[in-house]
């Protein structure tokens, strides 16, 4: 800490066995104590994501730091959600298994699913095709895509269950997104 900087005000004397000691009154560390210390960070001896472990949050630090991040965890997503079971999960929708209990049966979590399907977009596309199967009215029914579609009619002279296919999800994300504008508006 002394070489670097961060504690001044030392006298250094030379070692009896040869080196450097340095010392301080105990005044002058308490003044140190006191003061905010200024850290350079040595760019050209370390690496960006190790300097970002000991506090640089400059911007080419920041983003090592996340590409090093996002690269870990989806390897963990990876391990704990490879292609085999995702292939089993699309083909459990696609015969029109709803998507939690497809993943319940291939031992992921819903959360997992979706998660995966935020940032791997092969893997939504195969997902949202076969969510198709889900839906109650089906693909081409002006019902589909709407409001009463995706909330069902649970009673009734012809009771029919909620909608969750992927078009009604569609348009469940949709009005999500205009309520959390108009509430953020307000």
């Amino acid at each position: 800490m002394a070489r670097y900087g961060w504690l001044p005000g030392s006298r250094m004397k030379p070692h009896r066995r040869g080196g450097r000691t340095y010392t301080w009154t105990g005044k002058q560390l308490r003044r140190l104590a006191g003061r905010p210390i200024k850290v350079q960070f040595d760019h050209e001896r370390y690496a960006p994501t190790t300097l970002y472990r000991v506090g640089c949050r400059c911007p080419a630090c920041v983003q090592a730091h996340s590409e090093d991040s996002q690269a870990r965890k989806r390897s963990l997503a990876e391990d704990a959600f490879p292609e085999e079971k995702r292939a089993q999960l699309v083909a459990l929708v696609a015969d029109a298994m709803p998507v939690a209990e497809a993943a319940a049966e291939v031992e992921v979590t819903v959360g997992q699913v979706y998660g995966r399907a935020t940032w791997d977009s092969r893997f939504a596309e195969e997902l949202d095709e076969a969510a198709w199967s889900l839906c109650v009215l089906g693909q081409t029914d002006p019902g589909c895509s709407t409001a009463s579609g995706y909330r069902g009619k649970p009673g009734g002279t012809s009771p029919r269950p909620a909608c969750r296919g992927t078009g009604c999800r569609e348009w469940r994300r949709g009005q999500s997104q205009l309520e959390r504008a108009e509430a953020a508006a307000a």
